[in-house]
């Protein structure tokens, strides 16, 4: 099973729908550029920005892990907590500024997988695993 395809199906479908969200906010705010002092539309660009941000950088992780053939149950590990994190993530914030749990988790799992995933790559790449 490809492990890292799936994982960038699914996270390249959040960002659209991220994405859509910031047009739909840009249509409403009539804002072309910036968020126009609008906290909802503030929270749908940090939404999409933030998965901008760390999705790369997991997938990247994810791929050499499944490339250099590490346990696929830390590459599927890893991949889910990526793709469940960010959505909690994103979705959290299309909810306001108010932090919610939905936002806390979705950190802590991105957090989590990242973490696993660099050390996995670490010690995979050292010969220790």
């Amino acid at each position: 099973m490809p492990i890292t395809t799936i994982s960038a199906g699914f996270i390249g479908i959040l960002l659209l729908i991220l994405s859509a969200n910031v047009t739909k906010w840009r249509g409403r705010t009539k804002t072309s550029v910036g968020d126009g002092g609008n906290s909802d539309l503030l929270c749908a660009i940090r939404a999409q920005g933030n998965l901008v941000e760390y999705a790369p950088v997991l997938l990247i992780l994810i791929g050499l892990m499944e490339y250099g053939h590490v346990s696929k149950y830390i590459v599927l590990a890893v991949a889910i907590m990526t793709v469940v994190g960010r959505y909690l993530h994103g979705w959290g914030l299309t909810r306001g500024q108010t932090p919610n749990m939905s936002r806390f988790v979705g950190t802590l799992l991105t957090f989590i997988a990242l973490l696993v995933g660099s050390v996995a790559a670490l010690l995979k790449g050292y010969g220790v695993i």
